[in-house]
């Protein structure tokens, strides 16, 4: 279950998790509002129950509308498992649970790194979770110092990515991409993709791409070198605006002097495949967040060396100096001085792309991913966590 209507991350996991699960035998459906997944769903052969509203804050005519439909749905041997993943659902599940008399595993998948109220309502909710599946190090970690919460059934489980469908492009995958995208066939390109809110650091990343081509330009000058021929390209989903987010980049980007090395590419992408293949170097400068991180995977997946912040799941996923090199959040100094030295050690960063992949074979394929998160499914169901 979802209370998260649209394409955000959180119920692009969901509808993974669903989708995983019944490729991988099992009978999954996916609650979910609004239109968006079910339409997609009907597409991806995944079944999607848009019935409930699953609206935030205090809504009684709606929350009770939501509960005789879920507890129909139960009754009626909907489910031996539920997995849950924010609060809305959360706590419907629970009073529809405890309102049965017949057992269901109540599963909560934690994927946010905000820090863990220690109230006494939550303390009950967590402590009612059969399992808690934490998407990062850094989540079980805020359970261990809160009073009174349960710890025994709190696992962690990094997700994983399908290693045959996001893998190293090929010359003509790479080329057909960055045709696709008008980009420079024979640039340097660095990018990063997502919504444009300041908590994915793009406002950072343009700044200190600016420091860093500056600085490659004055070396390469003084050594009597052409500069390298480097472009920063920025894909955002403009849909996905909310309070905060930036007006522009823009203008950042003119301010710097920099807006002819800057491609701005607005627009939700279905498949993302064809951006990792027309970059040569992924950044991920995230101020906060990242609890699971889909594009950090699919970047290391597909080859791509990661630049990425020291934040939710990240450390968990790069190996730093092996697969990608980590810097601290909203720190602009650290930034310039990795793009810097990949820039002028380029194409030494292919390396660390090789390696990338190798870690994600290694780690992070989708089918050992799935056969961990049944086993524990499993262990929950039997009161086992």
């Amino acid at each position: 279950m979802t209370s998260v209507a649209g394409n955000g991350g959180s119920a692009h996991t969901a509808f993974q998790t669903a989708r995983l699960l019944a490729k991988a035998g099992h009978t999954a459906t996916l609650f979910a509002p609004g239109n968006y997944w079910a339409e997609r769903g009907a597409r991806e052969g995944v079944a999607v129950n848009s019935s409930l509203t699953l609206r935030r804050g205090f809504h009684p005519a709606s929350f009770f509308r939501d509960f005789a439909r879920l507890r129909r749905f139960l009754a009626g041997g909907g489910a031996d498992v539920l997995i849950v993943q924010k609060s809305p659902e959360q706590w419907l599940a629970h009073y529809v649970l405890t309102s049965l008399r017949k057992h269901v595993a109540l599963v909560r998948a934690r994927g946010v790194v905000f820090p863990i109220k220690p109230s006494g309502f939550n303390r009950r909710l967590h402590n009612r979770m059969d399992l808690v599946v934490c998407s990062a190090q850094v989540i079980a970690e805020q359970y261990k110092n809160l009073p009174g919460f349960r710890m025994e059934h709190v696992k962690v489980l990094l997700e994983g990515v399908d290693t045959a469908r996001f893998s190293p492009a090929t010359p003509e995958q790479r080329k057909a991409a960055r045709a696709a995208f008008q980009l420079d066939p024979h640039a340097l390109i660095i990018g990063t993709a997502g919504r444009p809110s300041p908590v994915k650091g793009h406002d950072l990343l343009v700044e200190a791409f600016a420091k860093a081509c500056g600085r490659a330009s004055v070396r390469a000058h003084d050594a009597h070198r052409r500069p390298a021929n480097v472009r920063l390209c920025i894909f955002s989903d403009e849909s996905r605006r909310g309070p905060g987010s930036y007006p522009t980049l823009r203008d950042l980007a003119e301010r710097d002097g920099i807006a002819a090395h800057v491609d701005f590419r607005p627009g939700y992408i279905e498949d993302m495949r064809s951006v990792y293949h027309a970059l040569d170097a992924y950044i991920l400068p995230s101020r906060g967040s990242e609890g699971s991180s889909r594009a950090g995977l699919e970047a290391s997946s597909s080859g791509l060396p990661l630049i990425a912040s020291r934040v939710g799941v990240l450390p968990d996923l790069v190996d730093d100096g092996v697969t990608g090199r980590l810097v601290p959040p909203d720190n602009l100094d650290a930034l310039t001085a990795e793009l810097e030295g990949l820039i002028e050690a380029w194409p030494a960063g292919q390396k660390l792309g090789a390696a990338a992949r190798a870690r994600i074979l290694d780690r992070f394929k989708e089918e050992d991913y799935v056969a961990r998160l049944v086993s524990h499914l499993q262990a929950a169901i039997e009161g086992k966590p």
